[in-house]
């Protein structure tokens, strides 16, 4: 028809606008969410990763008390009167236990005992493992060391028999002291995680 026009098709500033500002939107919750799960899958892998870490370190406890042999052993400073076995809770250096186990895998056949003294002390949130190749290891020997857990804020350990329960039990070699049945520990972690083991010495008799 002569002087109409046809219908204008196409888009305002405004819808341009409007249409910009909920892509925008839209991306900024997909970045926030995309953001927040990479956290919680952070956070499930260090989870898992500190789970792996625990479940380790009590293992190899669980071992070495299992395989505590009621022998007297002398530590490499020549500091500590000689033990069957020691336990604190800890004492005021870091040391925890020191004991002699059996049962050390030697695949290559060596010749040597199978019996190593172990020790274990808390230092600076850190329960550390050291083994010696010997029951009596010499002065100035090397020792083999392990940082089993990281992050405690206080470990609490007890040593018992029976109904009996003490935050020292130190055997010294001639004392006329039982042998401890069970070993107790309460670990408080810098998260505020707490976990309580407890560990049989030896076969519990």
């Amino acid at each position: 028809m002569a002087g109409s026009h046809a219908p204008q098709c196409g888009v305002t500033l405004i819808e341009t606008l409007i249409a910009l500002f909920v892509i925008a939107l839209m991306a900024t919750v997909g970045a926030v969410m995309t953001g927040q799960s990479l956290r919680g899958a952070n956070a499930v892998e260090a989870k898992g990763d500190a789970s792996t870490d625990l479940s380790i370190a009590l293992g190899m406890i669980r071992d070495d008390l299992a395989a505590h042999v009621p022998r007297a052993s002398q530590d490499p400073g020549l500091i500590d009167t000689p033990a069957l076995f020691e336990g604190y809770a800890p004492r005021h250096d870091g040391k925890v236990m020191a004991l002699v186990r059996n049962g050390w895998a030697n695949p290559a056949g060596e010749t040597r005992s199978g019996m190593q003294r172990v020790e274990y002390q808390l230092s600076g949130g850190k329960l550390v493992r050291r083994s010696w190749a010997a029951a009596d290891p010499a002065p100035g020997s090397r020792s083999a060391e392990i940082i089993l857990l990281e992050g405690l804020s206080s470990l609490e350990v007890r040593f018992g028999r029976g109904d009996t329960w003490s935050s020292e039990w130190a055997n010294i070699s001639g004392a006329d002291l039982p042998l401890p049945q069970k070993a107790e520990f309460t670990l408080t972690f810098t998260d505020g995680d707490e976990l309580k083991v407890r560990v049989l010495v030896g076969n519990g008799a």
